[in-house]
């Protein structure tokens, strides 16, 4: 600025004009102004233009991540509606044995409750859920880039929930590992015909219903079943609680990208 006004002296100064002299100074002081303003509209410009570029390129990572989350809960959304339909079936066929366990009716024929065995009691799901888009936005402070608050809170509460299930998780596989312990013996005579054949088990007629008699006066299978048939009730509701969080994330996803 000083530089600035040295060369306004030095061109009055050469056109021999009074420095001092009014009109002159007025004249040259609005020119100098002028150029002040130039460069002050200059510097807004280029400030501006720089935001609507950090803007843009903001607005381009975020489409990528949407679209990234979209195709990552779309495949969620496959999965968990797979493994609840399962489960769904393993917990029915589970309540069939147990009802036929605690029956004081005749028999129920022995393909039926090896079927509810190795369909139902011996049956454990878990989905793997994808969450490498979601994770990377963390690990690297990416998840910023979302503008809408409601999809970063609803993604937290679904990695939370995610996290928190384990524990059912493996609560049910114990269940299962122990009603595996106490009714290895049996084993030969409750699974699939097909796994038979493969694996070279004989067993005859009268073996099978031994064993079936085995199984349905054995009381400590029965509370293990028990107990893991409510944990895996306990666990489709659970996973139709993600269900929502699948839905809403995927929903607020496409009308983000919409406008």
């Amino acid at each position: 600025m000083i530089k600035f006004f040295r060369k306004i002296r030095r061109g009055l100064l050469k056109e021999n004009l009074p420095v001092r002299q009014a009109g002159n100074f007025n004249k040259y002081l609005l020119y100098a102004i002028g150029e002040i303003i130039l460069v002050v509209i200059g510097i807004l410009l280029a400030l501006q233009i720089n935001n609507w570029n950090e803007s843009r390129k903001r607005n381009i990572e975020e489409e990528k991540l949407l679209i990234a989350l979209i195709e990552d809960f779309n495949e969620n959304k496959i999965r968990l509606e797979e493994a609840i339909s399962k489960e769904v079936d393993m917990v029915r066929m589970s309540k069939s044995l147990i009802k036929a366990m605690q029956s004081d009716q005749k028999p129920i024929h022995p393909d039926s409750i090896r079927f509810w065995v190795t369909s139902g009691a011996k049956s454990w799901w878990k989905t793997e859920f994808v969450t490498g888009t979601y994770d990377a936005m963390v690990s690297s402070g990416n998840i910023n880039i979302l503008e809408n608050d409601n999809l970063k809170r609803v993604l937290s509460q679904f990695s939370a929930d995610i996290d928190s299930g384990f524990e059912d998780h493996y609560e049910s596989m114990n269940y299962l590992i122990e009603m595996n312990k106490i009714s290895a013996e049996i084993a030969p005579a409750v699974i699939h015909d097909t796994q038979r054949e493969e694996l070279g088990v004989t067993t005859d007629s009268n073996d099978i219903d031994l064993s079936i008699k085995k199984l349905l006066d054995n009381d400590a299978y029965l509370g293990l079943l028990i107990s893991k048939t409510w944990l895996e009730t306990l666990r489709i509701n659970y996973q139709q609680k993600l269900q929502g969080y699948i839905n809403e994330i995927i929903s607020i996803c496409q009308s983000e990208l919409i406008e």
